[in-house]
C-alpha cells in the first residue's frame, strides 16, 4: 500500500507518516459531537460491534 505524511495535529508537533489499507470490516461506532472552547473532541469514538452482515463496500 502507499504511504502518505500528513501534518500532526494532535498536540505534537511534527509529521505523522499513515499508511494506508483496503478496508475489509464494517464496524459500529458511537460518537459525540462535543467539541471544547478549541475546537478539540471532548470525548473519544467508542467501537460498539462488529457487522460482519455488511461490506465496507456497501452504501
Amino acid at each position: 500500500m502507499d504511504r502518505l505524511v500528513v501534518q500532526c495535529r494532535l498536540g505534537q508537533p511534527g509529521k505523522l507518516v499513515v499508511t494506508l489499507v483496503e478496508p475489509e470490516l464494517v464496524v459500529e461506532v458511537g460518537v459525540d459531537v462535543a467539541r471544547d472552547a478549541a475546537g478539540r473532541w471532548r470525548h473519544p469514538g467508542l467501537g460498539h460491534r462488529t457487522r460482519p452482515d455488511l461490506s465496507p463496500t456497501d452504501h
